[in-house]
C-alpha cells in the first residue's frame, strides 16, 4: 500500500468515526484571546482589574493581593448546557509563591484561590480592565509571582462547540462508545483490536489519543476552554482529597486555562483548572469549586 493508499484509508476511517467522536465528546467553550484590549470592566479578559463594585475590596492571600487568572461574563459565550447564561465569573489566584496559591496539605484545592460570582454587574466598577492592579503594585517584590505577564488585560472570546475526551475519560467498558473508539483508532494505528479492555488497561490509551490529532484545531474544542474534558501533564486529581470524582457535579470542568493564551505559564507547561458544579455557581453557590494546576 503506498503512502498515498494509507493517508486515504486513514481519512476514510476518520470520516466514518465522526458520529462516535460526536458522541463521546463533551460540551465546550474554546477561549480564545481577542485582538484588542477588553472594552468593558464588566465583559470577558484575562488578568487586568476585574469588575469591582464599590464595597468590594480586592481579594488578598497571605498578604499579598491576589492575581486576576481571567473573568468570564457568560453572557458573551453563548449557550453552553449546564452552564449559566449571564452572570461575571472572577478566577484568583495567590501571588505569594511560585505555586500561584496552590497548597499540598490537607487544604490542596480549597485553598490559594478566590472565586467570585457576580450576577448582576449594573452597580459601575471601580476602575477600567486596563488601570493599575494592586497586584501589579507589589509585582516586583521578591517572592510575588503569576502565572503570566499582566501588561494588560486581554480581551478574549468564545466559540461553542465540542470536546472530545482526555485521559480522565477512558474509565469504560468493553461494549461502550469509547471501548470501540479504542478498537477503531487502534486498528487504524496497526494495533490489535479484539481485546478493547487489554488495550485500556496496558497504557493504549495514550497512543489512541495522538490519533485524535486529524480532529483537535479544526472540528473540536482543545486547550483553554469553559467545560469539556480535563487535560494534565501529570495526573488527574479528582477523586482524592478535596476533588470530587469524576461524574460528581463538582467534579466538572469550570475552566481551563492553558499556554494557548499566556505568554509565562503555569510552571514548565503547566495547565490549570476549575472544577466545580455550573449549576450550583449559576445559584451563587461556590462551595463545589476546587483549583488545581500541574506542570512537566
Amino acid at each position: 500500500m503506498t503512502v498515498s493508499d494509507e493517508d486515504e484509508r486513514r481519512q476514510q476511517v476518520l470520516s466514518e468515526l465522526r458520529p462516535l467522536l460526536d458522541r463521546v465528546s463533551l460540551p465546550s467553550a474554546a477561549i480564545r484571546v481577542g485582538d484588542g484590549p477588553p472594552v468593558s470592566a464588566t465583559g470577558s479578559f484575562l488578568a487586568g482589574y476585574p469588575y469591582l463594585p464599590e464595597g468590594a475590596s480586592w481579594p488578598m492571600y497571605n498578604g499579598v493581593p491576589m492575581f486576576s487568572v481571567v473573568q468570564i461574563n457568560f453572557a458573551e459565550v453563548g449557550p453552553l448546557p449546564g452552564f449559566p447564561t449571564t452572570g461575571v465569573l472572577q478566577w484568583f489566584v495567590g501571588a505569594d509563591s511560585e505555586s500561584f496559591g496552590r497548597t499540598f496539605d490537607e487544604t490542596e484545592g480549597k485553598a490559594g484561590f478566590e472565586v467570585r460570582w457576580y450576577p448582576d454587574t449594573s452597580a459601575p466598577s471601580m476602575a477600567s480592565p486596563t488601570a493599575l492592579t494592586p497586584w501589579q503594585a507589589v509585582s516586583d517584590r521578591p517572592g510575588v509571582y503569576a502565572p503570566f505577564t499582566p501588561t494588560e488585560a486581554r480581551a478574549v472570546t468564545f466559540t461553542i462547540g465540542r470536546a472530545l475526551p482526555q485521559m480522565a475519560e477512558f474509565y469504560v467498558d468493553e461494549e461502550g462508545d469509547l471501548a470501540r473508539l479504542v478498537r477503531e483508532l487502534a486498528t487504524l494505528n496497526g494495533e490489535r483490536s479484539d481485546c478493547a479492555s487489554d488495550l485500556l488497561r496496558n497504557g493504549w490509551r495514550f497512543h489512541v489519543l495522538g490519533a485524535y490529532s486529524p480532529f483537535d484545531d479544526d472540528d473540536f474544542v482543545s486547550r483553554s476552554s469553559l467545560g469539556g474534558s480535563a487535560d494534565f501533564t501529570q495526573e488527574d486529581p479528582r477523586g482524592h482529597g478535596n476533588y470530587p470524582s469524576i461524574g460528581e457535579p463538582a467534579g466538572q470542568v469550570l475552566i481551563t486555562i492553558d499556554s494557548d493564551v499566556y505568554t509565562r505559564g503555569w510552571g514548565d507547561h503547566g495547565i490549570a483548572h476549575l472544577f466545580g458544579d455550573p449549576t450550583a455557581v449559576a445559584r451563587g453557590d461556590l462551595s463545589s469549586v476546587t483549583y488545581y494546576w500541574d506542570c512537566t
